[in-house]
């Protein structure tokens, strides 16, 4: 085997195992690890529903392995180290050589940089989070319930506002009085998406009698309220926030972060500005060819089509053959508002100016986001 051959994938969330997958398929003979703490899989984007009791824990988590047909070895432990001038990886237990290395950790969660976040609040973007959730709100009769973002970025920027007609329509069913108010920094909900395409979800909300209060940076939160900067406040007898982001340790100590917090990349091939390093999914920053945000979002959806460019640029590298492809910023999430319909958004993201759709709530919809998580969590091990 030729030193061209080794492939070190740090990170098995969504964009890891698609990336080192597509790898086994089309450089057979190259020698691809993955290095992953978890033991478990996970498919966050139905996280909400687990909080709210309409999908049990098996149904959205399942052990973490590799399929031998694959070829690929899995490593179960944490990064510990990455250095690029030797072409290293030190996790806790050995130290790993790369030819190419592809970051796909995700991102770390930081509810300490608001004061009285983690002690007072709810959140939804882990598992075990969603299933404490899911406690306090079948304990919530009525009240005033009030979920928000603390800080930018997220992923899945309109998770958040799915979850919030989710809830109203789960109250509305459960014959539950509960007022509930929507607070963000965003000038309007998926700037990404630009300002149509944000009153359009605003709309939603409204429609549900959900308020909604932009341009607000979260400064602490108390036992019965919170206080935004400018010392205005909101009660609440049931608080929901999205903590904060920030990128893995082991990324930014490596130098492969940027002034953003996050790790610059080619919009079109994923390449950090080390050799044969790459970025894909929520780790990444990507600067935009317009100006709705400085950056992208953070996307599962994102992070799928750039494996795909990674895979095939890295194979092309090791086998000679095919062709170098190019990632398009083609992206799309959806927006469930009720137990049977969701909204979709799709666009293309790096076009200028972006071209960009949003197709109303349907049952279409939601049975495509049915599929996409039974595909995760059944055919893609």
């Amino acid at each position: 085997m030729s030193s061209n051959d080794r492939v070190i994938v740090l990170g098995c969330g969504m964009g890891g195992l698609a990336v080192s997958s597509l790898l086994a398929e089309r450089a057979p003979k190259a020698s691809i690890t993955i290095v992953e703490q978890k033991k478990i899989f996970e498919f966050p984007p139905s996280f909400p529903l687990l909080a709210m009791g309409r999908r049990e824990p098996g149904k959205v988590r399942r052990p973490l392995y590799v399929s031998k047909k694959r070829k690929v070895r899995l490593v179960n432990d944490r990064v510990g180290s990455i250095e690029t001038s030797s072409r290293t990886v030190k996790t806790g237990s050995e130290e790993l050589r790369y030819d190419h290395l592809v970051i796909s950790m995700g991102v770390e969660y930081s509810p300490g940089d608001v004061p009285g976040l983690e002690k007072y609040a709810h959140q939804f973007y882990d598992f075990e989070s969603a299933m404490k959730l899911r406690d306090a709100l079948e304990n919530l009769d009525g009240g005033k319930l009030a979920i928000g973002i603390s800080r930018l970025p997220i992923k899945c920027p309109v998770a958040p506002y799915g979850l919030a007609l989710l809830l109203q329509d789960h109250f509305a069913r459960a014959k539950k009085k509960v007022s509930m108010e929507f607070f963000t920094p965003e000038p309007h909900p998926a700037p990404a998406a630009g300002p149509v395409i944000g009153k359009q979800v605003e709309r939603l909300l409204a429609a549900r009698g959900i308020a909604f209060r932009p341009k607000v940076k979260l400064s602490k939160v108390e036992k019965d309220k919170v206080v935004f900067e400018g010392k205005t406040e909101l009660p609440y007898d049931l608080l929901i926030v999205v903590p904060p982001h920030k990128c893995p340790s082991a990324v930014v100590e490596a130098g492969l972060t940027d002034s953003s917090g996050w790790v610059p990349v080619s919009p079109q091939t994923l390449a950090t500005r080390f050799e044969r390093v790459y970025a894909i999914g929520d780790v990444t920053a990507i600067e935009t060819p317009h100006a709705h945000v400085p950056f992208l979002p953070k996307s599962g959806s994102f992070a799928l089509g750039q494996a795909e460019v990674v895979a095939n640029n890295i194979a092309m590298s090791i086998t000679g053959k095919g062709e170098r492809k190019i990632w398009d910023g083609t992206g799309s999430c959806f927006l469930e508002v009720n137990r049977g319909e969701s909204a979709m958004l799709r666009g293309e993201f790096l076009s200028n100016p972006p071209r960009l759709e949003f197709h109303p709530p349907r049952r279409k919809w939601q049975v495509e986001k049915t599929k996409l998580e039974e595909y995760w969590m059944t055919h893609r091990f």
